[in-house]
């Protein structure tokens, strides 16, 4: 009997009720992020940007901390903070290997068995399509990047499993950035690296075991 398995469109939905978040609010955010990097690593953006961190930890925990304010609505941000926290995060230097790691990541995480009608079974990788779309959508740099219809085009797949790949990829990334940053914040809390928020709702949250893992 085969395993039953489920879309990457509906792991995405998942995960985020699995954690209490809203799957509009991560597919904005992260499509965002995503959309800036090319942006965010060309050598002008670079280098008018005013670093307030000494070290790249402190710049992490800072960026972290305002990613899981921002994900889980905990206040309002103004469009400006908003922008800001873009910005560090697409021109900091450590946010392209976090994102390579994160491509590996849905791929390893996003499989499916695909039926190839009387050819017999074909199995193919949707996690390893969609770490293709989002690499050449988004995380290429600058010169690299290429238009939706070239993708879709050059894989062989229609534009709505394109558009319907690249959503649920999108939302995954966020989760899994969602899923690192919860960790690393909870282990620094706890550490007594950073300060504690006075907040039981947010420690519950972060302390919560991921879905995934």
């Amino acid at each position: 009997m085969r395993k039953k398995i489920i879309s990457a469109q509906k792991l995405a939905i998942l995960l985020c009720r699995m954690e209490g978040l809203e799957y509009k609010t991560v597919k904005n955010l992260t499509e965002k992020l995503l959309s800036m990097y090319a942006v965010g690593q060309s050598k002008p953006v670079k280098e008018s940007r005013q670093r307030n961190y000494q070290t790249i930890h402190e710049e992490k925990q800072g960026i972290r901390r305002r990613y899981i304010e921002i994900i889980i609505g905990k206040r309002k941000f103004t469009d400006k903070e908003y922008e800001e926290f873009i910005l560090d995060v697409v021109t900091s230097n450590w946010f392209k290997e976090k994102a390579d790691n994160i491509l590996d990541e849905i791929e390893k995480h996003v499989t499916r068995a695909v039926s190839d009608g009387d050819c017999g079974d074909n199995l193919t990788t949707e996690g390893k399509q969609i770490k293709k779309i989002l690499k050449e959508a988004f995380l290429s740099g600058a010169n690299n990047i290429k238009s939706d219809d070239t993708i879709y085009t050059d894989m062989g797949i229609s534009r709505a499993t394109f558009f319907r790949r690249r959503d649920a990829g999108v939302v995954i990334f966020g989760m899994l950035m969602w899923y690192y940053a919860k960790r690393r914040e909870y282990e620094d809390i706890i550490a007594g690296i950073v300060d504690k928020p006075n907040d039981e709702e947010y420690m519950a949250l972060i302390s919560r075991p991921a879905f995934l893992y």
